[in-house]
């Protein structure tokens, strides 16, 4: 469906402000092994990370202003990825040979116990949910399959098979669906019924793997984060199959973090610039990109169009398209570079020189307004994990530093 480009965007100025970043609180190096993930504690002050040196992690603030480790649990393999529930004290533990340890956290967080463990999959968990209210524990792994276990017992409940390496998970407790993405670039969404799992959707934008998601459940939306540097925002509880690119990144996203009661989505990438999106702002879905082997515009031949190269005795050329028709057009008439945050570009995108010649003619039916901020942490992010409540951001860079961020102004 192609953008109108002669009708005013109905988007709005980002409530985010301007100049406003996240400041540092705290920093925390010495760390020997790679850090793979990190999540911050809400009861005391501290985090919990995993790494590669096997080790689960728990650091609290000392009287010296330093943090320290108050629990180092050795595990039989590498943890690969972990969820904390701390109002249940429990730990869960995922492991690159695909089992799951399931701990129990003591009440001054000095040590834990094992409850039991599961071999749940044949390769390394890459994602790890656990849902109280249905008493279950959802994984998915390298191995393509997602199984769920009763948390209660730890006997297996039920399975899946993708068609491709999973990469993450989400799981709304409501509707019972599972959101999974692949390393195909792909996110599958399924419907939990009993020991089965239905096939709802099939969701394909990416072109690059599927590097993190994250659901917002109060406005039924569904954000991907992938290697081809683009934040996806799709639109579940809408039925009508829109998805919202967000572009702003130039690098391979890592991770994702959501504030649903301030309506904000963060997003880093792996040299470290983050951005913040404003999710109450209206937005116009990008057109689809039209084919065709001429220039819409100027009718030059593409490449790949030989019989129109032969008849004309010319050369073809590369096709392009505009970002904001979807038309496809020539270098020469797509040489033109914009923003549009309403339709999720903040940064310059190419478009074609109608649209461009249009937006020149009645800037006023075209609201430009940034409708996202850009941070840099200066370091490459491995993994990242928000306290809304708190205001606060916790990152980890490929350094192993571990900081602690102030963003209550930006929420």
């Amino acid at each position: 469906m192609s953008a109108i480009i002669n009708q005013r965007p109905s988007s709005s100025a980002t409530s985010i402000g301007e100049g406003i970043k996240p400041e540092l609180i705290q920093k925390t190096e010495s760390q020997i092994a790679r850090i793979t993930s990190i999540y911050l504690l809400t009861k005391e002050e501290g985090f919990v990370i995993i790494s590669e040196d096997r080790t689960v992690k728990f650091f609290l603030k000392r009287d010296s202003g330093q943090f320290w480790p108050s629990i180092a649990e050795y595990m039989p393999h590498v943890p690969t990825k972990f969820v904390y529930d701390e109002e249940l004290m429990c730990l869960l533990v995922g492991l690159v040979n695909g089992a799951v340890y399931d701990f129990e956290v003591s009440e001054d967080m000095n040590s834990m116990t094992k409850k039991r463990q599961w071999n749940a999959h044949t390769s390394s968990i890459t994602g790890l949910f656990i849902s109280n209210s249905a008493q279950m524990v959802f994984s998915c792994s390298k191995d393509k399959s997602i199984v769920w276990h009763c948390s209660e017992t730890g006997y297996k409940v039920g399975s899946f098979v993708l068609e491709a390496q999973c990469t993450a998970m989400q799981f709304d407790v409501d509707s019972k669906f599972v959101f999974v993405g692949d390393y195909s670039g792909s996110v599958f969404v399924l419907r939990i019924v009993g020991n089965s799992a239905q096939l709802v959707s099939k969701l394909s934008a990416h072109t690059g793997s599927i590097t993190d998601l994250a659901w917002d459940a109060s406005r039924q939306l569904l954000f991907s984060a992938s290697s081809d540097s683009l934040v996806i925002m799709w639109d579940i509880g809408g039925k009508k199959g829109n998805c919202y690119e967000l572009s702003g990144h130039d690098s391979k996203l890592t991770c994702l973090a959501l504030a649903s009661q301030a309506a904000r989505l963060f997003s880093v990438d792996d040299t470290g610039s983050l951005w913040c999106w404003d999710l109450r702002a209206k937005r116009i879905t990008a057109p689809a990109w039209r084919d065709n082997d001429r220039c819409e515009l100027c009718d030059v031949p593409f490449f790949w169009n030989v019989k129109i190269m032969w008849d004309r005795k010319c050369v073809g050329v590369r096709r392009h398209h505009c970002r904001t028709c979807g038309n496809s057009v020539c270098g020469s008439c797509c040489n033109n570079f914009t923003i549009f945050p309403a339709m999720g570009f903040e940064k310059p995108a190419r478009i074609c020189k109608t649209c461009n010649t249009k937006m020149q003619q009645y800037p006023e039916q075209f609201d430009l307004t940034p409708l996202a901020t850009k941070s840099e942490f200066r370091h490459g992010v491995i993994s990242m994990h928000l306290q809304e409540r708190q205001g606060k951001l916790v990152t980890v860079g490929y350094d192993r530093v571990i900081m602690t961020w102030d963003i209550s102004k930006m929420l």
